[in-house]
Parts: C-alpha cells; sequence; structure tokens
C-alpha cells in the first residue's frame, strides 16, 4: 500500500512539473522543443524595466519590483515578490549598491537565479560626503542607457538565444532614440542662462544629469534617502539658494517634498516643477517611459530657470 502510495505521488508531481514547463515552453513540433513563447523578466525598478520591454518587446513579460513612485533606496519586500522572483527566468538589477535588499529576496525565492547587473562597464561617480559610496542614479546621463540596453540585450540572448537577431535589432533602434534623446537634453539645457543652471531637487540624484548636461546639482538629502537630513543640511541649503538667489527648486516624484517645500517658504524660492527621480510615470501617461520621463524633467527644469 505504501509502494503504490509513493508511485502515485511520484507520478502526480511529475505531471504537476511537466505541466509547468509546458506553460512556458512554446513546442511548434516535436522537433523543436524549448522554443520560448515569451521569457519572465523581473527588473528591480521601473526605469529598467521599460528598458527591457524596448529591447523584448513581444518577446518578454515583465515585472518591476519597485512600482511607480516608489523609492527603491527604502523599499520594503512584499510577500509577493519572492514568489515573483522565484517564476522569472532572469532578473536585471540596477547594482551600485542600489538595491541592498535583493539578495535577500533572491535567497526566500530559492536563490539559484540568474541575475544580470545592468551598470556593468560603466564608472560610477562616487559619494561626495566623503563615503566613497558609488552613485547609483547612472541612468540621468542618457549615453549609460546605452550601456543598461546592451547588458539588456546579452541578457535575453542569454536566455533566449534563438531570437538573437530580434533583440539586437530593438537594441539597435533603441539606441538611435537614445542618442536622439541626449542631443534633445543638450540643445534645451543649453537654452537656460549659465548662471541659472543651478538645480536644487529633494535628494542628490541628478548628479550623473550635472555633469552631462552641464548644471550644478545641489540635494537636501545624500545620495541614498536613507541618509538622515540634518539641521545643518537644511540651512546649508538656505544660505546657498540665497547667496544665488535662485528662483527655483525641484521636488521628486518619489520623495516625500515636506522639507524641501519647507525650504522653499523661507527662501522665497519656488516650486518649479515635480521630477521623476528613481522612478518613471504611470504607464498609460506620457512619462511612463523613460524617455517620457526625461523629457518632462528637462521641460520642467528648463520652463522654472529659463
Amino acid at each position: 500500500m505504501k509502494k503504490a502510495v509513493l508511485i502515485l505521488f511520484t507520478a502526480v508531481s511529475i505531471f504537476m512539473s511537466c505541466s509547468e514547463n509546458e506553460s512556458r515552453v512554446k513546442t511548434t513540433d516535436n522537433k523543436t522543443q524549448g522554443k520560448r513563447d515569451q521569457i519572465f523578466v523581473v527588473s528591480t525598478i521601473t526605469i529598467i524595466n521599460d528598458i527591457v520591454k524596448n529591447i523584448g518587446r513581444e518577446k518578454v513579460k515583465t515585472h518591476s519590483i519597485c512600482g511607480v513612485g516608489i523609492d527603491p533606496h527604502t523599499y520594503h519586500a512584499t510577500p509577493v515578490d519572492p514568489k515573483l522572483v522565484s517564476k522569472s527566468d532572469i532578473i536585471f538589477i540596477n547594482g551600485l549598491n542600489l538595491e541592498h535588499w535583493m539578495e535577500e529576496m533572491i535567497k526566500f525565492a530559492g536563490g539559484a537565479k540568474r541575475v544580470e547587473t545592468v551598470t556593468t562597464g560603466i564608472t560610477p561617480l562616487t559619494d561626495d560626503k566623503g563615503f566613497g559610496d558609488p552613485d547609483p542614479h547612472a541612468w540621468f546621463d542618457a549615453r549609460n542607457i546605452k550601456v543598461y540596453a546592451d547588458n539588456i540585450a546579452k541578457g535575453l540572448i542569454s536566455i533566449d538565444p534563438e531570437n538573437e537577431a530580434y533583440y539586437k535589432s530593438n537594441l539597435e533602434q533603441y539606441i538611435l532614440a537614445i542618442d536622439s534623446l541626449h542631443e534633445w537634453i543638450l540643445r534645451e539645457i543649453n537654452s537656460i542662462p549659465e548662471d541659472h543652471r543651478v538645480l536644487i531637487t529633494s535628494h542628490d540624484a541628478f548628479r550623473y544629469f550635472g555633469k552631462a548636461y552641464g548644471m550644478d546639482v545641489k540635494g537636501l538629502q545624500g545620495i541614498s534617502t536613507e541618509a538622515k537630513v540634518q539641521t545643518e543640511d537644511v540651512k546649508n541649503l538656505i544660505d546657498f539658494i540665497k547667496s544665488k538667489n535662485l528662483k527655483s527648486v525641484f521636488i521628486e516624484t518619489s520623495v516625500n517634498p515636506k522639507l524641501l517645500e519647507q525650504i522653499s517658504s523661507e527662501t522665497n524660492a519656488n516650486i518649479g516643477g515635480t521630477l521623476f527621480s528613481d522612478s518613471i510615470g504611470n504607464e498609460d501617461s506620457p512619462e511612463g517611459t523613460y524617455i517620457g520621463a526625461v523629457r518632462h524633467n528637462v521641460n520642467t527644469i528648463v520652463n522654472a530657470l529659463k
């Protein structure tokens, strides 16, 4: 009797395993086994998720752990996250210490997942407050997005080599769009009078942007929103704004605006607008892509400072 139950349990387990695999594998005939219908890709942030969509298109099904408007610096996992990670074929992370929570999440999902770091090949800026930590916000120099996209394409090809030409073609088209975006940003920022090119934000997320496009950037918090804001930090920023007679400061979609609003009130500098920093916008909005979110940011900055 025990042997019969054991045989039955084994048979059911094999059937369930086969059913699960069958749902993820497209078979056109008996000779073409292992040809995927869609790859399930998990990304840590919406910016990476959008690039995956552009390279993978209909070949991928995607999910971003941090949703729209969620701060990845302070993210806390939900019970659903490890389940989605465990089902993924590949995981894309930003790296540069942005997602310190991801390693634990993968462990809870059973470990042994394919993880690709999209910033591989980028020399990061480092924390200018003396700690030497890498600044993870590399996406704000549009030229770095070409590195992100190339690493994503390589990751998808490693999982789905039969569609290599497809991913490479999409990569080429996306890089052309990013090159066009980069040139547009340069023209727009150059239209701001040079002594007005000062960007004050909630946290120090825009240093790559400042270096690439010629702006002086100051953030109330450091490169991570986990950093505690000291009274001295607030005072120093207020003094800086007054000394430069700045007319605008900018809040961010994924950061609490309260302190910067207080600084705006004390300096008479207007809130120039809301910028996307660690997240893009809602999927059904113009800002729901990386390119759309950056265009929104640049238009907001230029309109306020020009």
